[in-house]
């Protein structure tokens, strides 16, 4: 009896191990996109990029995260967001990428989907040390409209100041407009 025990236990550890692969390989999305930017915010032009999504923001943690902004405010969910596991990430061909701390998703209309990403927003230090304007918008936005066949557009709001109305999430944004997503498609 006690020889099928450790076969036992490496048994369970073996589906353990599969089940935690196959739901990580199950959450994992990849994206192309073409960024368009003609804001008043960053160098113009055009830069493709990869939007990586790892995981889904849960509902305990979105419910928790929403309550944060709705009764502390915006630093005190900046602040809990960037606490929280990463979900994915957003790079170009020449640069590191970029860390999403949310990330959720919701059907749309003949069976596509919207899906949301949040994280904080990268400063210099010269803005934070100026007090500048732009300090007050501290969140990056993203918002894919999908197809069924996960090709479509979206956007990249840079400079973000979140507030919830109920239990609808308002982004006010210091630029002049979003940057624009173009040929959007998944590719994984």
């Amino acid at each position: 009896m006690h020889r099928l025990r450790p076969v036992f236990i490496a048994v369970l550890l073996a589906v353990g191990i599969a089940a935690s692969v196959q739901a990580r390989n199950e959450a994992l999305e990849e994206y192309s996109a073409i960024l368009t930017n003609i804001s008043n915010v960053g160098a113009a032009g055009l830069t493709p990029v990869t939007i990586r999504i790892t995981r889904w923001t849960p509902d305990d943690e979105n419910a928790r995260l929403l309550d944060v902004l709705r009764n502390d405010g915006q630093d005190a969910f900046l602040r809990a967001l960037v606490n929280v596991k990463s979900v994915g990430s957003i790079g170009t061909p020449t640069s590191l990428s970029y860390d999403f701390f949310y990330a959720k998703s919701s059907p749309t209309d003949g069976g596509g989907r919207r899906i949301m990403l949040i994280t904080d927003r990268p400063m210099q230090i010269w803005e934070r040390l100026q007090a500048a304007p732009s300090r007050d918008y501290p969140f990056t936005v993203v918002e894919l409209r999908l197809n069924k066949d996960g090709r479509g557009t979206g956007t990249l709001a840079q400079l973000v100041q979140l507030r919830l109305s109920g239990n609808v999430l308002g982004i006010e944004n210091l630029a002049s407009g979003p940057m624009k997503l173009n040929e959007v498609k998944r590719t994984k």
